[in-house]
């Protein structure tokens, strides 16, 4: 998971922005008149943000009893995603904040949609709340659906307000088959509480991250087997250990936790690969 700038935009102003154009005068004098709940809301939700206890945040069928669930989500729908749409302009801010457009849930597929963190079909008062709007990939946005967090542990990370990029938690382990292949896992961090750790295991479950993260390992280490070849011919293990280092410390530096520098790291510490595995 990679961690992202949180977004500045004023709640109200991008609501009140995704209303402008409703015709109906009963519909939009509904919607505006709910504009001070869903204000109210984005506060709660920051709030709640602080102590990452997004879970007690109340499901609801409508804002203020007065505008249905139904009516919410098309104001994100067909006012805020919809090209052309009033809103479209912040739904366009938000999707384009990830860096090089990599998806921060992920932290491989592009972007390519944006996700409710919690749903818009459970909380309907956050359907356009620019903090509940996460940049993401459409697989990613697809498994997470309608899931809402039931407690403290069973929510995945939050892209504006959890950072786990400071230590290792992703690992993986060579099996020997052939060709050679991975098996990628979670471990705790005992600079992180239980909470923190239970919710990173959550996560990578979640998004399936295990599956993704191994099936992209195949053709990279295709791509670099002959130069594993000549490393071993000219020296054995040890030099292609030393390679396998240098190319895990590389992509340390870079993302502590991508599935790149697991997978290096995984392959510099089995013996069977740096001694000629890679030719399985």
């Amino acid at each position: 998971m990679r961690t992202l700038t949180k977004p500045t935009l004023n709640p109200r102003t991008v609501y009140l922005a995704c209303i402008s154009r409703v015709r109906s005068r009963q519909l939009k004098a509904d919607l505006e008149l709910v504009a001070d709940t869903i204000e109210a809301d984005s506060i709660d939700y920051e709030n709640y943000s602080g102590s990452a206890d997004w879970y007690l945040f109340d499901e609801s069928d409508d804002v203020g009893g007065i505008v249905s669930q139904a009516e919410m989500e098309k104001v994100y729908t067909n006012r805020m995603a919809k090209k052309g749409a009033p809103g479209r302009e912040y739904y366009n801010e938000i999707k384009e904040s990830s860096e090089f457009n990599i998806c921060p849930l992920c932290g491989h597929r592009p972007v390519e949609q944006v996700d409710h963190y919690l749903p818009k079909s459970k909380f309907p008062s956050l359907v356009v709340l620019p903090i509940n709007l996460v940049p993401s990939c459409e697989k990613c946005n697809k498994i997470k659906l309608d899931d809402s967090p039931s407690n403290a542990e069973e929510q995945t990370l939050h892209p504006y307000y959890d950072d786990v990029t400071a230590h290792q938690w992703l690992f993986a382990e060579v099996r020997e088959t052939s060709p050679a292949s991975f098996r990628f896992f979670v471990r705790n961090v005992a600079a992180f509480d239980e909470e923190l750790n239970a919710r990173i295991d959550y996560h990578f479950k979640t998004l399936e991250l295990s599956v993704l993260y191994a099936s992209q390992t195949g053709a990279f280490v295709s791509d670099i087997r002959y130069r594993l070849i000549d490393l071993h011919a000219r020296a054995g293990m040890d030099e292609v250990r030393s390679y396998l280092r240098e190319e895990e410390e590389t992509r340390s530096r870079n993302h502590i936790n991508s599935w790149q520098r697991a997978m290096f790291q995984a392959l510099a510490d089995s013996d069977w690969f740096c001694d000629g595995g890679f030719n399985a």
